[in-house]
């Protein structure tokens, strides 16, 4: 089994947060704001950490860089 990437781990770490802060925090404003941070990084390191292992980190460097020459 192919080991996972950073994105995915950090991903997960977050939604680890979530469900932690879900279970034992508060109700006020703040913790659900907390909450809804957690969750939507989590979920997008994940699908990021997902597209990178199955397109490669290279591919997305070459585009990056050809975009940032045609602005700059």
């Amino acid at each position: 089994m192919k080991k996972m990437n950073c994105f995915i781990n950090i991903g997960l770490i977050f939604n680890l947060i979530f469900i932690l802060l879900n279970r034992f925090g508060g109700t006020d404003f703040l913790s659900e704001f907390i909450k809804g941070i957690c969750v939507g990084l989590g979920i997008g390191l994940i699908l990021f950490g997902s597209f990178v292992g199955s397109k490669g980190i290279e591919k997305i460097r070459k585009s990056k860089k050809k975009i940032f020459s045609k602005v700059l």
